[in-house]
């Protein structure tokens, strides 16, 4: 299966992982439907109550069984009144409930639209002979569950247009936490007429090699971190790349004082910036962090090396930036592109240089306390950064 057929821009989530062709209803939202919450409902009840909403969703196409689907509708009853007659031949029952119907992302939590529904029920023979007439007086053909899909599709477009930013941001977290197929259809919802609906295709690109498979670096990474404390144990068994990291510590420490950096022994008590890579193959360096006042911009470039032989061309993000003050800088470009993100050539084993700048400083920071920039979805953290000011 070629799985860059996903990133079409039309992609509907239940297509999206279900490998299908993609028609116009297919490109409706869907739904995952929850089991029916309440305290006050016989099973039997309940269990009759989401068949007819799984029915009245599917008059609407708007049902989907899969799991890694981003939009589900939560039912809520509560029995509002519940009362038998006295003193008579045939006892009467006669129950009364309100049933709760959200539309809600299983990812973030948000609820997107809610309606509810009353429900009644009358029976001779008791108060569970009630709850079966009252789940049988719904009617899944009732327009309320017509208009509840129309409306929460019509919401979840309207919120996806007006947060599609937040979304991808959101998207980038899944990814980094290699939830790829949950992921992908959080940005499935995002409609083609809003502003980062591209962006939201490249990172479907981006991310199209891991779905429904199991990520490879999952795999090497508890591989080397086993075999490599066996191989120190057992001086028979070398390894090269474990001499080599055994050999640079000592030297490291033995001579603490010796200027081996020759690009900082004018500051020797200046911290140096702390890089954090959240992924593998992938090295990330900072070559400079500049300041002019005069122009109010501060400029970090950075040598990275992208080794993914899979991706030439990563999505690269400059995500946030803070001072030493706390102050969040906002107005971040990546002057290669002259936009915060967007696709660089990276070619396998290449060390390529970009710049990543911030405008709009109107104060000397001493430095920057905290920057992200996400590669690949690998997110880079820079803490202790200092500015060299002009």
């Amino acid at each position: 299966m070629n799985l860059f057929r996903y990133c079409v821009c039309a992609i509907a989530g239940s297509a999206l992982l279900a490998g299908e062709p993609i028609s116009s209803q297919e490109n409706a939202i869907k739904f995952n439907l929850l089991p029916i919450e309440s305290n006050e409902l016989p099973a039997a009840t309940a269990s009759a109550l989401n068949r007819k909403l799984a029915s009245a969703l599917d008059r609407s196409q708007a049902s989907t069984a899969n799991a890694y689907n981003v939009f589900a509708v939560r039912p809520e009853v509560s029995v509002t009144d519940a009362a038998e007659t006295e003193g008579m031949i045939r006892e009467v029952a006669r129950v009364a409930a309100e049933m709760t119907l959200s539309a809600f992302n299983t990812i973030d939590g948000t609820v997107y639209h809610s309606v509810t529904v009353p429900l009644k029920g009358t029976a001779t023979g008791g108060k569970d002979a009630a709850m079966k007439a009252m789940a049988n007086s719904m009617k899944p053909t009732d327009p309320v569950y017509v208009r509840f899909v129309r409306t929460a599709r019509n919401r979840i477009n309207d919120y996806y247009a007006e947060n599609c930013a937040l979304i991808i941001e959101q998207a980038r977290k899944l990814v980094t936490l290699q939830r790829y197929e949950e992921a992908a259809n959080y940005l499935s919802g995002i409609p083609a007429s809003v502003a980062c609906h591209d962006q939201a295709c490249v990172l479907l690109e981006e991310i199209a090699p891991y779905l429904n498979q199991v990520p490879d670096t999952v795999v090497v990474e508890r591989v080397v971190e086993v075999p490599v404390e066996h191989i120190v144990e057992i001086p028979a068994e070398p390894d090269t790349v474990v001499v080599e990291k055994v050999v640079e510590r000592p030297v490291i420490i033995e001579r603490p004082s010796v200027p081996v950096i020759p690009h900082s022994p004018a500051s020797p008590s200046a911290p140096r910036p702390k890089i954090t890579i959240d992924g593998t193959e992938l090295d990330f360096k900072v070559t400079g962090c500049t300041g002019d006042l005069s122009r109010g911009r501060i400029t970090i470039t950075a040598r990275i090396t992208n080794t993914d032989v899979r991706n030439s061309k990563p999505y690269v993000y400059f995500g946030n930036a803070l001072t030493d003050s706390g102050t969040e800088l906002t107005d971040l470009i990546i002057k290669e592109r002259n936009y915060r993100s967007g696709n660089i050539s990276m070619p396998d084993g290449v060390p390529v240089t970009l710049t990543f700048e911030i405008s709009g400083v109107r104060e000397q920071y001493a430095s920057l306390s905290y920057v992200e920039i996400s590669v690949r979805s690998i997110k880079v953290s820079i803490r202790g950064l200092d500015i060299k000011w002009h």
